[in-house]
C-alpha cells in the first residue's frame, strides 16, 4: 500500500473555516415549474410568524436564498417544496452565502422527494464562495426527502469547499438526499464532493446517495484538494457525527499526487482528538475512481479513527495493480509536517468486505441487516439503493412482458407485416427506472398496438391460377351441363383471401380441375349418346372404325339378320335386296286374299 501523501495542506487552510461548531442543515430539489431568473418573497413576507411554508416555484426558491442570504435563518420552521423545479439557464445563487455564524440556513427544508433539476453555478471571475443548491447549512438545520439532479457546478473561485446540495454542513442533517450531474473543480484548495463539500462537528448524513462526476484538475502540488464520491472532507468531528446507510455510484476523477481520494469521504481529520466519523453500512458500486496517485485512493474513507463498519466496495482485481485500491486507510498524521501516511498495520476487513457483484442477493440481505432506524433498502437497477430513490430502481416491465408473451406466440409466417410486432419489441429499454414508468408502459402499449395492426399473408393462388390456364378456349364445342358446371366452378373464385384460407383457394383449384375433366363434346348424330372429352388424343365416336350395333330387324318367315359392319357396301346392298323382296311376297299375298 502506497503512503498518502501531503493531504493535510487542504485540511490546514480550512482550519479558518471551523472556528465554531455549531449544528448545520441540508439539501435542495427538483423540477418542472422552470425559473426566470428572478426571486419571488412574496410567499414569506407578511408571513413572518408562520410555522410552515409551501414552496411551488423556481422564483419561490430563489425567494428563499434571498432571504437566507439576508440572514434569516428559518430557525425552527419547515419549508416544502410542492413541485418539481428546473433552474436551468441562470446563475444559481445558493442558499446561505455565509458562515457557521451568520447568513447559514437553520430550518427544514422537506423535499418530500421533488427535483431540483438542472442547477447552474460557474465561476463568473467574481469572489465568490458559496456553489451548491444550499451554501451553508448549520446550527442543527435539516434538509431531506430531495433530488438534485443533472447539476452543473465548476467552483473556480476562492471558496474552500462546493458540493452539490451543500457546500457546507455543521451540525445538521441531511437526510434521503439524491445528487446527479457534474462538480469541477479547477484551481485546487478545496474540499470538493459529490453531495457534499464538508461536513463538520455533529452533522448526521443517513439514507444518501450519489451518481455525480466529480473532477479536480489542479495538478500543482501547492493547491490540494481532498476529493470524495458523497463527502470530500470532514473536520473536528463529535461523539454523533455519522455517514450512515450511503451509497456512491458515480466517478471521481483527480489530477493531484497528493489529493486525498475516497469513494465516501475523501478524508476524515480531527485536530483535537475527537471521536471520528462513523462510517456505517455504506456501499461503493463503482469502479471509476481515479487519482494521480494511484495509492492516495480509498474506495471508502481515509480517516484517522476508523469508526468503519458493514460497508461494501469493489473487489480487488488481479494482475491490476493501480486500481487495487485500500478500501480503508487509518491515517497517522504529522501536524509540524502537514502530512499523513497509512498505518500499516490497519486491517480494513474490520470495516466490511468487497464483492464483485452487487446486484447479487447477498449485498441487498447484508445491507437490510444491517440499516438503520427508517432505512429501507431495496433492489436497484446496477446495485440496491433506497425504497424512495425511483431513479434507480427497475421500472416494472410486467405489462411489457405480457406483450412480449403475447407477440411471441403468433406465428410470423402467417403475417405481411409482423416486422412492426418486432420493431416495438426491439424498441424497449429493459433498463428503464421506476420514475420513468410512463415510457415502459408505452412499450407494452406499442407491442399490443402492432400486434392488433398485423395483416394476414395473401393466399396463394398459383394453383388456382394454373387451372384457369387449362381451361378450354372454345366452350361452344362441349355440352352445355358440362360447360355450366365449368363456369360455376370459376365463378366460386373470391380473391384476396388471405393465407388462413389457403384450403379453400386450394379449394378453388380442384373444382376448376374437376370440372374440365367433366367436360362432354357435343355430337350432331342424333343416333349416338354425347362423349366426354376426357382425353384429346381419344378416337371420335363417328370414326370408322368404331363398331356400332343396329337394331335387330326380322323378316316375315322370322329369319334374324346378323350384325353388320356400318362400313360394308356389300352388306348395305344385301339389306335392301332383302327389304324389297319382303315388300313384293307382302304385295302377292294382299292381292290374292282380296280376289
Amino acid at each position: 500500500m502506497k503512503a498518502i501523501k501531503k493531504i493535510m495542506v487542504a485540511v490546514l487552510l480550512s482550519l479558518s473555516m471551523a472556528v465554531s461548531f455549531v449544528p448545520t442543515n441540508v439539501f435542495a430539489a427538483e423540477a418542472v415549474d422552470t425559473w426566470d431568473g428572478t426571486a419571488d418573497t412574496s410567499w414569506y413576507v407578511g408571513h413572518e410568524t408562520d410555522s410552515e411554508y409551501h414552496i411551488t416555484t423556481a422564483e419561490q426558491l430563489a425567494g428563499l436564498a434571498q432571504l437566507v442570504n439576508g440572514d434569516i435563518v428559518f430557525k425552527d420552521k419547515t419549508i416544502y417544496l410542492d413541485n418539481d423545479l428546473d433552474l436551468s439557464g441562470h446563475q444559481w445563487i445558493s442558499i446561505g452565502n455565509g458562515s457557521n455564524f451568520i447568513q447559514y440556513f437553520d430550518g427544514t427544508f422537506d423535499g418530500q422527494y421533488h427535483k431540483i433539476m438542472n442547477l447552474y453555478h460557474h465561476y463568473t471571475g467574481e469572489d465568490l464562495t458559496r456553489n451548491g443548491l444550499f451554501g451553508v447549512i448549520s446550527s442543527g438545520g435539516i434538509v431531506k426527502n430531495l433530488m438534485v439532479t443533472n447539476a452543473d457546478i465548476v467552483s473556480n473561485d476562492c471558496s474552500l469547499l462546493a458540493g452539490i446540495l451543500a457546500d457546507w454542513v455543521n451540525g445538521g442533517i441531511v437526510e434521503n438526499c439524491y445528487t446527479s450531474g457534474k462538480i469541477e473543480n479547477d484551481v485546487g484548495d478545496k474540499m470538493l464532493g459529490g453531495l457534499i463539500g464538508q461536513c463538520t462537528w455533529s452533522t448526521q448524513v443517513k439514507g444518501c446517495a450519489s451518481n455525480a462526476t466529480v473532477i479536480s484538475t489542479e495538478p500543482s502540488e501547492d493547491s490540494v484538494d481532498t476529493v470524495g464520491g458523497l463527502i470530500g472532507q470532514w473536520e473536528n468531528s463529535a461523539s454523533s457525527s455519522q455517514i450512515i446507510d450511503c451509497w456512491f455510484g458515480g466517478s471521481v476523477s483527480c489530477q493531484n499526487i497528493n489529493s486525498a481520494v475516497g469513494g465516501i469521504l475523501g478524508a476524515n481529520f480531527d485536530f483535537h482528538g475527537e471521536p471520528g466519523v462513523i462510517i456505517k453500512n455504506c456501499m461503493v458500486s463503482t469502479k471509476n475512481i481515479n487519482c494521480a496517485e494511484p495509492g492516495n485512493i480509498t474506495w471508502v474513507a481515509a480517516v484517522t479513527v476508523a469508526n468503519i463498519t458493514n460497508c461494501i466496495w469493489p473487489d480487488r482485481v488481479p494482475d491490476d495493480l493501480d486500481n487495487n485500491y485500500s478500501a480503508v486507510v487509518k491515517l497517522v498524521v504529522d501536524w509540524n509536517a502537514g502530512t499523513a501516511s497509512a498505518d500499516p498495520n490497519f486491517d480494513q476487513s474490520i470495516c466490511g468486505r468487497e464483492s464483485s457483484n452487487f446486484t447479487s442477493a447477498s449485498v441487498l440481505t447484508d445491507l437490510q441487516n444491517n440499516a438503520g432506524t427508517g432505512i429501507e433498502w431495496v433492489a436497484g437497477i446496477n446495485h440496491p439503493t433506497f425504497a424512495w430513490d425511483e431513479r434507480n430502481i427497475l421500472a416494472d416491465y410486467t405489462k411489457v412482458n405480457d406483450a412480449i408473451t403475447d407477440a411471441k406466440k403468433i406465428d410470423a409466417n402467417l403475417y405481411a407485416n409482423y416486422s412492426i410486432v418486432e420493431d416495438a419489441i426491439n424498441a424497449v429499454d429493459h433498463a428503464k427506472s421506476k420514475y420513468e414508468q410512463a415510457t415502459v408502459d408505452s412499450y407494452a402499449d406499442a407491442i399490443n398496438k402492432a400486434i392488433s395492426e398485423l395483416k394476414y399473408k395473401d393466399a396463394d393462388y398459383t394453383k388456382v391460377n394454373e387451372a384457369k390456364a387449362k381451361v378450354p378456349s372454345d366452350l361452344s364445342i362441349y355440352t352445355d351441363e358440362t360447360v355450366k358446371v365449368l363456369k360455376d366452378a370459376l365463378a366460386l373464385v373470391e380473391e384476396e383471401k388471405n393465407i388462413t384460407e389457403q384450403a379453400t383457394v386450394d379449394g378453388y383449384a380442384d373444382a376448376i380441375n374437376k370440372a374440365i375433366e367433366g367436360l362432354v363434346k357435343k355430337n350432331n348424330d342424333k343416333n349416338e349418346t354425347p362423349v366426354k372429352d376426357n382425353d384429346d388424343k381419344k378416337n371420335d365416336s363417328t370414326s370408322n372404325n368404331q363398331e356400332t350395333v343396329k337394331p335387330t330387324v326380322k323378316t316375315e318367315n322370322k329369319q334374324e339378320v346378323k350384325k353388320v359392319k356400318t362400313g360394308d357396301d356389300t352388306n348395305i346392298v344385301g339389306v335392301a335386296l332383302l327389304l324389297v323382296g319382303s315388300l313384293v311376297v307382302l304385295t302377292y299375298l294382299r292381292k290374292k286374299k282380296i280376289d
